[in-house]
């Protein structure tokens, strides 16, 4: 393989990133205008939809039961962008609020629009060249731990803004930013201590004697030249498979910087994404060459990705995906990255056939499957395999797989929704020889938040009367932990090289390690506000049970808050 260098040395500032992420698409984005721009009608709107399960419940219901959309609608990669299917006034809740009168019958007043349909404030251009939305974005929420010692009473202080836009018929970009100051209850606070980050939600500096001050910042710039063809250059995060959790590519991690470029054509919809993935260091510990000072600021160490997705309406009933993640070597002991041209591939495959699973650069590979079984159930799953062996119990042999199952509108109950989801991934699936390779971003998995080595089951139920919504979770996994100095295989952030029973063992089992079993149950009710910005009231519980031999930890959460819901955030780990 060559090795030589497509830039030798490449700072992490904003000119950097436009340059490594930009460059390459020159060429095929110019054949793409040549070949669509003139040819094609065009759409006035390419923003993403939320990328939030709450919102988007309604949206898949619809999905599922509009029959026209079956063959050239896709919902295996997300977030979706609004021209492929519903615009947002369009979907709106199937326009359930906005038919709402007064008592009297006439229209609503301002004050009543923009509390309860509308965003705050809005910009139209007469002559239809430009449009802009802006949003306050918040979560004020208050609970305690009623199994913490201290009885303390924990809060999450959140405010933000969300600035939406289109200019002209071909253009769309998205800003938000969140700054947040917040206490947590005594597991969430571990994992912050451990990681040095919030769970998808980046690095955060002391607040106050126990709390917690962060910020996130995404945005991203989209641009349609016609209806088969959509760019976009940001910073966020992406999803792929039809369920809760994903073992391909999740929105579990912190935002990063992306260029995705998809192609639809009827029945087969490709995507390619490209992204600069950020190692810390509290993952690997102080005793890398990178980290050597642990009085000093963590360096942070690039390493890009590219990932590629192809999916095929086979019928109205099945669609299935192929998919391809590849994360190239990190940067070496000098901060310095060295990227090979073939980093630009964009051919699905290819890749793994060039380098092989078992490389310097961790290469993941997947298929996901969706069966729409009626018009209000669906059967959906993912095959994960990250490295191959034909000896069953040999470190090599590290894959996963998800089976799920949605249905809509149960015992024909309107707006009544259920959920069951399995998933199971062997020990070091994610891992590398160098443990910077690791499939991971910003201290976190970029697939399920519970690493490797673990079987868990989650289900849902659903319920919505009017504004009024009520949601149970459930999850219950059993994982293979890793004890103090031994890699059973839990922990995607050590290298494999360090297994437990060996480098090359034959002998490793499902679930080996330390046998730990977490039960998750949340239980909310809530109040829809606006559905413009996700804007609601909750009151829920949340009962936590952690079980190592005969040790428990326990929390039980009460919590109430208002909030804007626009993105997940998962806790229930």
């Amino acid at each position: 393989m060559p090795r030589t260098s497509y830039f030798k040395f490449i700072r992490y500032d904003f000119l950097s990133i436009l340059v490594v992420l930009c460059t390459p698409y020159l060429v095929p984005c110019t054949l793409y205008l040549v070949l669509f721009v003139p040819s094609t009608s065009l759409f006035a709107q390419q923003i993403n939809l939320p990328l939030n399960r709450q919102w988007g419940l309604n949206l898949e219901r619809l999905i599922q039961q509009d029959s026209a959309h079956k063959t050239n609608f896709h919902t295996n990669f997300k977030p979706y962008v609004e021209n492929n299917f519903f615009d947002l006034a369009t979907y709106n809740h199937e326009n359930e609020n906005l038919e709402n009168k007064t008592p009297s019958g006439s229209p609503p007043g301002l004050f009543m629009r923009k509390l309860r349909w509308e965003n705050l404030v809005i910009v139209n251009d007469t002559s239809e060249k430009f449009h802009l939305t802006l949003d306050p974005l918040f979560n004020f929420e208050f609970g305690k731990d009623l199994k913490s010692a201290n009885n303390q009473l924990l809060y999450q202080n959140t405010r933000g803004i969300l600035i939406r836009g289109d200019i002209g018929k071909k253009f769309s970009f998205e800003s938000s930013f969140y700054e947040n100051q917040a206490t947590f209850v005594n597991y969430i606070d571990q994992f912050n201590n451990t990681y040095n980050v919030i769970p998808g939600q980046g690095r955060w500096k002391p607040f106050k004697s126990d709390g917690y001050d962060f910020a996130m910042a995404s945005g991203y710039i989209s641009y349609s030249p016609n209806r088969h063809f959509n760019a976009q250059f940001g910073s966020g995060k992406n999803f792929v498979g039809d369920g809760y959790r994903s073992l391909l590519l999740s929105d579990n991690a912190f935002n990063y910087p992306y260029v995705r470029i998809t192609s639809s054509f009827g029945r087969l919809q490709y995507t390619n994404l490209y992204a600069v993935l950020m190692n810390l260091g509290a993952a690997y510990g102080y005793n890398t060459p990178n980290y050597t000072n642990p009085n000093a600021e963590i360096l942070y160490q690039r390493k890009a990705a590219n990932f590629q997705v192809l999916s095929w309406n086979v019928n109205k009933r099945i669609e299935l995906g192929l998919f391809q993640a590849m994360i190239w070597q990190a940067t070496d002991s000098m901060n310095r990255q060295h990227l090979n041209f073939y980093y630009f591939n964009p051919v699905i495959y290819t890749d793994m056939l060039r380098y092989g699973l078992n490389n310097t650069n961790n290469i993941l590979l997947g298929y996901t499957l969706k069966v729409n079984v009626t018009k209000s159930s669906v059967l959906y799953g993912q095959y994960m395999l990250d490295d191959y062996s034909d000896i069953a119990g040999s470190v090599n042999n590290r894959n996963g797989y998800q089976l799920g199952l949605k249905m809509f509108d149960l015992f024909h109950i309107r707006n009544l929704h259920f959920q069951a989801e399995y998933n199971q991934v062997r020990p070091y699936a994610y891992t590398s020889d160098n443990a910077e390779q690791s499939y991971t971003h910003y201290n976190q998995s970029l697939a399920d938040p519970l690493g490797a080595n673990f079987k868990e089951f989650i289900s849902f139920l659903d319920y919505r009367l009017g504004d009024f919504f009520v949601e149970l979770k459930f999850n219950y996994a059993i994982i293979g932990a890793d004890s103090s100095g031994k890699n059973f295989g839990s922990n995607i952030f050590k290298s494999d090289n360090t297994a437990y029973y060996g480098a090359n063992s034959t002998n490793n089992q499902q679930g080996q390690g330390v046998k730990t079993i977490l039960m998750y149950n949340d239980f909310r009710v809530g109040y829809l506000v606006n559905p413009a910005t996700n804007l609601n009231i909750i009151v829920g519980i949340l009962n936590r049970v952690e079980s190592v031999a005969s040790n428990k930890n326990t929390t039980d959460y009460i919590y109430i808050g208002i909030r804007t819901s626009l993105t997940n955030v998962y806790y229930d780990f």
